[in-house]
């Protein structure tokens, strides 16, 4: 299955990037890949860095541009996610909504949890009913940061 991984460097430190032909797999933030094994992958920071600059200049709209595994709940609340714009937010209730699952909050938020590429199918963008940002794989400061950034893009381009 031709599997790369590569260094990349994004606007958030610098990030380990896996992918196959078919896209990109799993994403880490070097800060926290301790214990990550890229047993089977190739080294390739070019290719990764291409891909990750493609991603960051025309996001993914759709779940099948990338190579994730995941149930058919996950890649829908994946998908649901894909359509927050960038610089938004949205709540765990309206996901669970617009999948047409008004009482799976508890199991969007678990699929949102499971996101291999977090930072690609952008879960920084779901934040608490309250307005608190919740929980971040990377940290509550980086999703911070994240979305600062993404706010401070948005402002910069109208």
């Amino acid at each position: 299955m031709d599997l790369y991984w590569g260094s990349v460097v994004t606007p958030m430190g610098g990030a380990l990037l896996v992918g196959s032909r078919q896209g990109i797999q799993r994403l880490w933030f070097e800060d926290t890949a301790q214990g990550v094994t890229l047993a089977g992958c190739q080294r390739a920071d070019g290719r990764a860095q291409a891909v990750f600059a493609s991603l960051m200049s025309e996001p993914a709209t759709t779940v099948e541009q990338f190579d994730v595994q995941g149930t058919a709940f996950q890649r829908q609340v994946w998908q649901a996610l894909l359509e927050i714009p960038l610089g938004m937010t949205t709540t765990y209730q309206v996901i669970a909504d617009a999948i047409d699952r008004p009482k799976a909050v508890r199991a969007v938020a678990n699929a949102i949890g499971a996101n291999p590429i977090a930072y690609f199918i952008p879960c920084h963008r779901v934040v608490r009913s309250d307005g608190g940002l919740g929980g971040y794989r990377w940290g509550v400061e980086r999703k911070r940061a994240i979305l600062d950034w993404e706010r401070d893009r948005v402002s910069r381009a109208a």
